[in-house]
């Protein structure tokens, strides 16, 4: 316990504990600061790829929508499009 205390004296040590704890600590990048960083970026990441499989799916509705048929069966079920001659009718089931 002695050269402890004896080591502790010494103001190299001193400065390196201070450098030490400053860095690991107070710093712009401590530790903490650090970890939330890297789990941004792995939520970043996830979302990422979720939205290049959203992009291949939409890419892939476009290339169906390319024949006229395929447009207006789209049109009618997803914004209620209708003929002249025809009526319309919304059942919601929520």
């Amino acid at each position: 316990m002695k050269k402890f205390v004896a080591r502790l004296k010494n103001r190299y040590a001193i400065s390196t504990i201070i450098a030490v704890v400053y860095i690991l600590l107070l710093h712009n990048t401590d530790v903490y600061t650090l970890i939330q960083r890297k789990n941004t970026v792995s939520e970043l990441e996830t979302e990422i790829a979720r939205k290049k499989h959203e992009i291949e799916e939409v890419k892939a509705n476009i290339a169906s929508l390319q024949d006229i048929r395929s447009l207006e069966k789209y049109a009618r079920e997803n914004y209620f499009f209708k003929k002249d001659d025809e009526e319309l009718f919304i059942f919601s089931f929520e």
